[in-house]
């Protein structure tokens, strides 16, 4: 569903129900994890939603040339009946002509290899409405990080041949060589999916990921071969995708005009399963690991942190450009960051982590000391589901108690002064950045720490 043009080693291929292999079963077993969409409202410790055209991380029109907005509206995503409802409308909203709602389980569910099915009832596609199933690696840049797509409906071959409605496809990318490959299967399914629920169910484990549509198999990829075919992607966990899009290359329809499909259309989820028997499965409940309230120290040597990041362990710091260090007695401890940029580049240094669930901080605050004299802007961010969300630092500006004096000050950024953020799925608990300075900038931070409510 990211950026679905297929660009290196095609692997494509259509077939009909008399090719289509029925798969064995699936065991009677308890699922490790499942969504039943009980209660009224959309629980956000389970997921979370991407918002606007994709124009805001770089990817204008998903990757895909859509043309809705992704919204988190009720209007367009909500609990009704026991189903989770996606809904595509034509309205005009931020600037485009359509609305929808994109939501994912990213910091919240992961999981590597098993089964997944879901009972799914998706819209009439028609002309340009294109609802989608499917994972993306939970961690790197597509497609680097991997994605399987388990159902997608409204193909622009099934809409040429007048089966917009049966054409069933499923598909897989990754990075082969540097570039973007992909292998992708379809099948014609006898009557219209859209006349019922369906069960998509995708099993996966270390040979092979398969995909059927109420028993039926139609996608089959071998991913056994990790090393001569570069499918490290495969075996890393991926987190769960449901949306709804309008119009863009898998459809083949770029002008809102174009776009015949009845609106509102509605994709509705009964629910989602998964089942894990290998053992070399995976499953990450992020609910399950909310980091303790208090001080989380993120670069601080301090007494008394709920927790805090062991830099070479689950952390790192990585200078991104144009950083020299210098030598600067820290705030606190031993340690601090003290760095140096040239005038006329850009520069910028962030720390990684893996996912943490900051959810109980919600309310609280950024804190860190800093000392320096540059009069140039700069941002201070973090990095969540959502993206990177950076608040801005300029010489007659909100600056939080920073002074430019060359002493140490505390600064405290309230995280409701971050756009976008989610607590939920933090990946980059600290960044600083700033466009080319006049003149050469000196900064020092030290004793970075989140502060709960």
């Amino acid at each position: 569903m990211d950026r679905m043009i297929r660009i290196a080693l095609p692997l494509v291929a259509c077939v009909g129900l008399a090719a289509l292999a029925t798969p064995a079963a699936a065991q009677a077993q308890t699922p490790v994890w499942e969504e039943n969409f009980e209660g009224t409202s959309i629980d956000g410790n389970t997921w979370t939603y991407d918002v606007g055209t994709g124009c805001q991380i770089g990817i204008c029109g998903w990757g895909n040339s859509e043309l809705q907005y992704y919204t988190s509206r009720p209007e367009n995503a909500r609990i009704e009946n026991g189903n989770l409802v996606i809904e595509a409308r034509r309205e005009n909203f931020e600037g485009s002509p359509f609305t929808s709602a994109r939501l994912k389980t990213e910091g919240r569910v992961h999981f590597k290899y098993g089964t997944l099915e879901a009972r799914i009832k998706t819209p009439e596609a028609g002309n340009g409405v294109w609802p989608a199933y499917w994972l993306l690696g939970a961690v790197g840049v597509w497609p680097d990080r991997g994605e399987i797509d388990i159902m997608e409906i409204g193909n622009v071959d099934g809409i040429a041949a007048g089966m917009a409605n049966r054409l069933v496809g499923g598909a897989v990318h990754w990075n082969y060589g540097g570039g973007h490959a992909s292998h992708a299967d379809y099948a014609d399914f006898p009557s219209d999916l859209h006349d019922d629920y369906r069960t998509y169910r995708m099993t996966w484990d270390p040979q092979f990921i398969r995909v059927s549509v109420d028993g039926l198999q139609y996608f089959e990829m071998a991913i056994s071969d990790i090393e001569g075919a570069s499918l490290h992607e495969f075996h890393a966990p991926h987190v769960l995708l449901l949306n709804l899009a309008v119009g863009g290359s898998y459809t083949g329809i770029f002008d809102p005009n174009g776009i015949t499909a009845p609106l509102p259309g509605r994709m509705l989820v009964d629910w989602i399963r998964l089942y894990q028997d290998h053992p070399d499965s995976e499953l990450h409940i992020g609910g399950n690991n909310a980091t303790p309230p208090g001080r989380f120290g993120i670069y601080s040597e301090q007494s008394g942190l709920a927790g805090a990041l062991d830099f070479g362990s689950n952390a790192d710091l990585f200078v991104w450009n144009n950083l020299s260090p210098i030598a600067g007695a820290p705030f606190e401890g031993n340690e601090a960051m003290a760095f140096r940029a040239s005038a006329g580049q850009w520069f910028g240094l962030g720390i990684l982590t893996d996912y943490r669930n900051m959810s109980a901080y919600a309310g609280g605050a950024l804190k860190f000391h800093m000392r320096t004299t540059t009069p140039a802007t700069f941002k201070i961010g973090i990095n969540t589901s959502f993206g990177d969300s950076w608040v801005d630092f300029t010489a007659n500006g909100p600056n939080y108690g920073l002074v430019r004096d060359g002493q140490w000050h505390e600064v405290t950024i309230p995280f409701s002064a971050f756009y976008d953020l989610d607590l939920h799925a933090v990946k980059q608990m600290f960044m600083v950045v700033a466009d080319p300075p006049a003149q050469d900038v000196e900064f020092f931070i030290d004793n970075v720490y989140y502060q709960s409510p």
